[in-house]
């Protein structure tokens, strides 16, 4: 049998990459003239006697990590042709990409996962938790509070983007997770079969924008009537009056019966202000998953809110083995430096652990309790776990 090349594939061999993905998937909606957002350089295939027979590819994100922004490589299209399966190209693409990660200087790997036990098998750790809303806009009324000030207007694409642009940014600043948008991803939810997505933005009293929704509305007759369901892409303010007004302007869809949220954050305010939460109908899933390649970068470029010290180990680490050691993070007054030391370690955790720690889905003290970190000394617990706290839950809103 003939030997597999791995490489990125030129421009010429897109097309041909694309099909194994759309196979892999099920996905027979992708216009072929939509524009393609993953350029073939950022591309890794497995070739067998010259044709495509596993895919994988990486965006050069930039992320915000608690308040900062970090180089993150965004894993995508990753599949195989079910004739060449289980033959470790998964493992081989992967681990390539973990490597041309650390040479670019991206100092995290983050995915969405088809299959979560795939990718823990390569040191990634779950990063983030988000809510799915499926409900009736006429029941999600809130339990206290006046109507919101300002209005909601809604805008043409070419009017909005650039204050949806702007208002991103600013929400983005202190979370965690949030990905910096290029131009193409302000340009890719208004593609997709019979795309047409509406841009609403409130305003406040001042008659300035502090806040939008993104969404596309559509008649199902599986619905009950009225029969409309309105699927929300983005929900962005600057503060919770801009939440209520937004909130208030689905709500007034009255032939809307149906509202979908699929990528609430888990510290989204609706819960919590609703009179009534179960009309929400939520559901968790994993969001995204988060590989450490550098896990002095990471540590570094991280934000943190307190100051404290802590030795970190990792003993293992198969696939980037230059992370194996023992680090001092030192953090004060907003300033963080991270080194090697032979010191004894504090905290010892597997890399997909770190991962989760870090971006804020798990605290020290339950990656402990389940055994998934040791901590030399318990009674320093409750102090790393204010350590590696973050202003706000990990979330992600863009699919990739």
């Amino acid at each position: 049998m003939a030997e597999f090349e791995f490489r990125p594939v030129n421009a010429d061999e897109m097309a041909e990459f694309l099909k194994v993905g759309s196979y892999v998937f099920a996905n027979n909606d992708t216009p072929d003239n939509e524009p393609e957002a993953l350029q073939p350089e950022w591309t890794h295939a497995a070739f067998h006697d010259g044709k495509i027979v596993a895919t994988s590819g990486a965006f050069p994100f930039k992320m915000r990590w608690n308040g900062r922004s970090i180089k993150a490589d965004g894993v995508t299209s990753v599949g195989t042709n079910p004739g060449f399966r289980r033959r470790g190209l998964v493992r081989r693409m992967i681990t390539d990409l973990l490597h041309r990660s650390h040479d670019n200087g991206q100092a995290v790997s983050i995915l969405w996962a088809s299959m979560g036990a795939i990718y823990q098998r390569f040191g990634y750790g779950l990063a983030s938790t988000m809510t799915a809303y499926s409900f009736d806009p006429r029941l999600a009324e809130f339990q206290f509070g006046d109507r919101a000030d300002g209005y909601t207007r809604l805008l043409d694409r070419e009017a909005a983007v650039p204050i949806m642009a702007k208002l991103y940014r600013e929400f983005i600043e202190q979370r965690n997770l949030l990905l910096h948008r290029a131009d193409i991803m302000w340009q890719l939810p208004f593609q997709g079969p019979g795309a047409n997505t509406y841009c609403a933005i409130h305003f406040d009293s001042s008659d300035t924008p502090d806040g939008f929704l993104m969404y596309r509305t559509k008649h199902d007759p599986k619905l009950p009537p009225p029969g409309q369901r309105l699927t929300v892409q983005d929900f962005v303010y600057r503060d919770i009056n801009a939440y209520r007004g937004l909130w208030e302007y689905i709500r007034a869809h009255d032939l809307v019966s149906r509202v979908d949220w699929e990528y609430a954050p888990q510290d989204d305010p609706a819960p919590t202000i609703l009179l009534e939460p179960r009309v929400l109908g939520s559901k968790t899933w994993d969001g995204i998953w988060l590989r450490v390649v550098d896990v002095a970068a990471a540590l570094a470029d991280r934000g943190y809110d307190h100051s404290d010290e802590a030795t970190i180990k990792i003993a293992e680490d198969p696939e980037c083995a230059w992370n194996v050691g023992t680090y001092r993070l030192s953090a004060a007054a907003g300033e963080t430096a991270v080194e090697r030391t032979n010191a004894a370690a504090d905290i010892e955790l597997s890399i997909n652990a770190l991962g989760s720690l870090l971006a804020g889905h798990q605290t020290l003290r339950h990656l402990t309790n389940i055994g998934r970190a040791h901590v030399a000394d318990p009674s320093n617990l409750a102090r790393f776990d204010a350590l590696f706290s973050t202003r706000y839950r990990p979330a992600a809103m863009n699919e990739f």
